[in-house]
Order: structure tokens, then C-alpha cells, then sequence
């Protein structure tokens, strides 16, 4: 699916330009060094953030999106249990989520943004779409996050998604990434501003799922059912929704991980059930 989304032309355009420019596409950062990313309360943003700590070793400043979503409080809970688990158990490298007031998509024009997803005249391209500056806009936002920081003498340059194989958006693409990417430079003046994520990063020979960070966060001792993947507003996930509980519920059988999540609804029996948008 992955590959299906991504402009191999434009990308190898775009990495000749970061070539040019510091005379590489993407590194590591090294242990220790500062990084921000989106810590959103669900599974692939906690289980990065995991992979940030234990295999890199970075010290991680995250940042949470409150943006008018129906399950704020939810999201919002999940985010401080984990905010909380991570400064306990990684004191030298966690810092505190910054919780951040941004209302995307803009709400004067949501419902209408909804229906043109739905629309059925491209349903591949709508589908892929999705919100299209959603997510480009929550990581700008994230970026500028990290060159605030600068203010404190803390200088972070890389800032992580947690985007992996199995997300179909185009803004979830490597071809998307280097493109904001290259935009977070032309606007700073700096080149050495970086913007990927790890699963997807062919720079460090990556290709993986969204089972295996679950896999690599578990092994962790992280307690995953605490996430939250349901859009809906109810304090218990629905179990049903197609691209949040579905895809949780699938997610955790593929990585052969005991889903103790508590949802709404039984897990549904084969043809019986209804996918919800």
C-alpha cells in the first residue's frame, strides 16, 4: 500500500536537494540529543515515542494537539497516563507533553471537508486525500514547537511521525515527509531541520508495520491497552469504527499481542457487521 502512495521521482528529487544542500538526506540524532514529536494518546504515537527512548536513547519533547476532535477527553486521558509512565520511567530523556490549542481541520468548513472525503467520484483518491493538511499542519506546528525552544537554548532539529507501512493518507507517504521536510528548511533559513519517521525510513533501511512497533512496545513492558484509537466520544472505544478500532483490534492479532482494551462492542463475527466511517 505504501508504495502505491509514494512520487519515487519527486523523492529522489527532493533527497538530491537536502544532498546538495548538507551533504546528506536524513541521520539519526544521536543519544541525548533534543527531538519532537506528536504524542496523540494512540498506538502508533506511543509506541514511536518508545522506540525514540529505548533504541535511539534521545531525549523526547512531545507535543499534543487539542483541536476541537469529539474525543478530547479521552485522547486527553490517555495522553497523561503515558505523559506520567514516561517521565517515571524515563526521567533522564522524557520531558513534559505540551498540550497545544490548534483547530484542524478548521471548523468552518469541517462538515463540508467530511462529505468531500466521502465523495464517491475518486474513492481511492478521496480515501488517500483524507484531511489533506491535517497532518502537515500539526507537524509544522510541532517544528515550530522545536525552534521555539531555541528561546531556552534547547535546539532540537528532527522532529518525529509516527507514520508507518499500513497508513493509507498521502500526507503519510516518505514522499510527503521530504517534501514538508524541505519546506520546514526554506522557512527557517536552516538546512539542517529534519522531518521523518522511522518506520517508513529508507534512509535507515526501514520498511515496517504498525504490528511490529506494537510488538516492539510491548516487549517494552508499555501497557498499550490505555491508547486511544476511537474517534467516538464515548469513554469506551466503539470497537467498530473502520480506520481507529477495527484497525486497532486487527493490529494487535497481527503482532499476536492480548488486546485488553475495553470496547463498546464485541470483536464482530465474519460477515456480520457493518463498517462505520
Amino acid at each position: 500500500m505504501m508504495a502505491e502512495k509514494e512520487d519515487l521521482n519527486l523523492l529522489s528529487e527532493v533527497d538530491k536537494i537536502f544532498k546538495k544542500r548538507r551533504n546528506f538526506i536524513i541521520r539519526l540524532p544521536n543519544s541525548g540529543e533534543p527531538v519532537v514529536t506528536c504524542l496523540s494518546g494512540g498506538l502508533d504515537s506511543v509506541a514511536n515515542i518508545v522506540i525514540l527512548l529505548e533504541e535511539l536513547k534521545v531525549q523526547v519533547y512531545p507535543f499534543f494537539i487539542s483541536r476541537g476532535q469529539t474525543n478530547y477527553k479521552w485522547e486527553k486521558k490517555a495522553v497523561d497516563f503515558y505523559d506520567k509512565l514516561f517521565s517515571e520511567k524515563y526521567p533522564k530523556l522524557y520531558r513534559p507533553c505540551l498540550e497545544i490549542e490548534l483547530s484542524v481541520p478548521g471548523k468552518a468548513y469541517k462538515k463540508e471537508l467530511i462529505a468531500t472525503k466521502c465523495l464517491d467520484d475518486y474513492p481511492l483518491v478521496r480515501k488517500r486525500a483524507s484531511y489533506p493538511a491535517r497532518n502537515p499542519i500539526i507537524f509544522l506546528t510541532g517544528m515550530e514547537y522545536a525552534y521555539s525552544l531555541q528561546a531556552k537554548m534547547i535546539h532540537p532539529k528532527t522532529i518525529f511521525a509516527s507514520t508507518h507501512t499500513e497508513d493509507g493518507a498521502y500526507h503519510s507517504a516518505l514522499t510527503s515527509l521530504r517534501c514538508q521536510n524541505l519546506l520546514m528548511c526554506q522557512i527557517t533559513g536552516d538546512w539542517f531541520w529534519q522531518f521523518t519517521s522511522i518506520p517508513l525510513e529508507k534512509e535507515f533501511g526501514n520498511y515496517y508495520s504498525k504490528a511490529r512497533m506494537l510488538q516492539f512496545a510491548h516487549g517494552c513492558g508499555i501497557p498499550l491497552e490505555q491508547t486511544r484509537s476511537c474517534t467516538h466520544g464515548g469513554e469506551l472505544q466503539c470497537g467498530l469504527c473502520t480506520m481507529a478500532c477495527m484497525d486497532r483490534r486487527l493490529s494487535f492479532k497481527k503482532a499476536g499481542i492480548e488486546d485488553k482494551t475495553k470496547y463498546a462492542n464485541p470483536f464482530p463475527k465474519t460477515g456480520k457487521w457493518k463498517l462505520t466511517k
